[in-house]
């Protein structure tokens, strides 16, 4: 069993050692290094293992691991959202990340991905349809796909847009995750535009 977490780091000037794991770090504002690089604002990277984060600003931190337990005690404040992945830990992934953003009154045909993971809106809102549940998602908000569930998008507010972090199986390096739902979903447009920030293959026993 794995884990694929959301944190949110607001760093002042304490510097955040990161635990084992994988990482995909996005810098939502601010001035931040990472192992003494610079980040740049609203991009991503990855990072393995201990890495170090310094300076001031927001990130949003996707963090994989193969940890047993939701979260430890003193990270309850900074977790946005976590969820079990059904995965060998032994196994290596895909760690793929990326921003969609949305027109205007724009909707998504319904359809599924070929595997799991967590979105969080950066701005705008959206109405999610996922399977038989719907939910209003506000800016900060996130959620989580196992991408074998329909879903449609719906945009509720101009400028729209989320970050995704999906882990997948090897075989998917460098190819579309997104399923139409039906042959009448697959003839409709898909009016997002999508951003990747990488597309990396990794594994847990080299974090």
């Amino acid at each position: 069993m794995m884990r694929l977490a959301l944190f949110e780091e607001v760093l002042d000037s304490a510097p955040l050692t990161l635990p084992p794991a994988v990482h995909g770090i996005y810098l939502r504002q601010g001035e931040v290094t990472l192992d003494g690089v610079p980040l740049t604002p609203d991009a991503a990277v990855l990072a393995k293992g201990a890495a170090r984060l310094a300076g001031t600003g927001e990130v949003w931190r996707f963090e994989v691991s193969d940890a047993a337990e939701l979260t430890a005690p003193h990270e309850y404040a900074r977790l946005v959202l976590a969820h079990p992945l059904a995965r060998d830990p032994a196994m290596p992934f895909v760690l793929r990340l990326d921003r969609v953003d949305f027109p205007p009154e724009g909707a998504t045909p319904k359809h599924g991905h070929a595997g799991p993971g967590i979105r969080r809106l950066l701005s705008g809102r959206l109405l999610a349809e996922v399977g038989a549940q719907a939910h209003r998602i506000d800016a900060g908000g996130a959620w989580f796909e196992t991408g074998a569930d329909p879903v449609i998008g719906r945009v509720m507010a101009p400028g729209s847009a989320f970050i995704r972090c999906m882990v997948l199986d090897a075989e998917l390096l460098g190819r579309p995750t997104f399923r139409a739902w039906t042959e009448e979903d697959a003839a409709k447009p898909r009016s997002a535009s999508y951003r990747l920030f990488f597309d990396t293959l990794t594994a847990l026993d080299a974090a």
